[in-house]
């Protein structure tokens, strides 16, 4: 059985000495996405935390490169410990920042720091062609449990003939079911389709714990830290994160409170992060499936 928080602790334990030499060059938190630009100048991306005491953030100016500050839409109150701002804008250590992978009860703190872990992390290549779902492989008689609304997914879904309950913390967007609840749809599940933001929360690990025995297990969202090692000994059989291939082009979309509010990284209601191609690949030696999204570069 996994421990609350277990996997983020692990994955500080992973990247804590690749990190030690990085500074944090650049941060952009959106109403969706938080980007993280180390000094080596790859990036990171998770998602924005929608729960938690700490998920509102202070005014910021506009970017050096123009992009509107947070200031220019609205954030709620500010963030309580501004100080976690102001380390980015002295250029804290990504070592410090990576630490906050394991804080309590901070889910903006953890996804700032699991956005940095992304920036370290090198994502450089692909196992079989096609999308997450499609090397989900579904069947008319799957029951797929959703955790996290990926909303371009659902029709899909429904087109394969599987059923479906979409698990939420919002109940405008799934059903919000007591922890007893919940495990029944998890244990009752064959497929299921986790988003990665549950490691802001430490739920991940009970969402694992939880789980009967289903045929497919698959981790997916920007957020998703693209290394089999950390989810070896776990019901995890597929990874759905992201590789940035322009940086540039991403900052800006973040930092106006762009991209994608579906989880899925296609384009969103306002402005969207540009056209991407998904790919996945298959790593024999863990028997784990990984997919890969390239974005930040137009591709025909």
């Amino acid at each position: 059985m996994l421990k609350s928080g277990e996997l983020s602790i692990r994955l500080h334990e992973l990247l804590r000495d690749q990190a030690a030499p990085h500074a944090i060059a650049d941060v952009r938190l959106g109403r969706a996405y938080i980007a993280v630009r180390i000094d080596a100048g790859r990036l990171g991306l998770s998602g924005f935390p929608t729960h938690g005491p700490d998920r509102t953030v202070p005014p910021h100016p506009p970017y050096a490169d123009g992009s509107p500050g947070l200031s220019d839409f609205p954030t709620g109150e500010p963030l309580r410990d501004e100080a976690i701002l102001h380390s980015f804008v002295a250029l804290a250590g990504a070592a410090a920042v990576l630490g906050w992978l394991t804080a309590k009860d901070a889910p903006l703190k953890k996804a700032l720091a699991l956005a940095t872990a992304n920036a370290l992390i090198r994502q450089e290549h692909s196992d079989v062609a096609g999308d997450s779902l499609d090397h989900l492989q579904l069947m008319p008689n799957d029951k797929v449990a959703m955790v996290g609304r990926f909303t371009p997914l659902i029709s899909r879904i429904a087109s394969k003939g599987a059923s479906l309950i979409v698990l939420e913390k919002d109940a405008a967007k799934g059903l919000v079911l007591s922890k007893g609840k919940r495990r029944m749809v998890l244990k009752s599940c064959t497929i299921a389709i986790i988003t990665a933001t549950a490691l802001f929360y430490d739920d991940l690990e009970d969402i694992l714990n939880d789980l009967g025995a289903p045929r497919h297990v698959a981790l997916l969202g920007p957020s998703t830290p693209m290394l089999p090692a950390l989810f070896a000994d776990t019901p995890v059989t597929q990874l759905g994160g992201v590789r940035i291939i322009d940086a540039a082009q991403i900052l800006p979309v973040v930092s106006a409170g762009g991209g994608n509010t579906g989880h899925a990284l296609v384009p969103g209601d306002d402005q969207s992060f540009p056209r991407q191609v998904m790919q996945t690949r298959i790593l024999e030696a863990t028997a784990l499936g990984t997919c890969q999204c390239e974005i930040g570069k137009l591709l025909t």
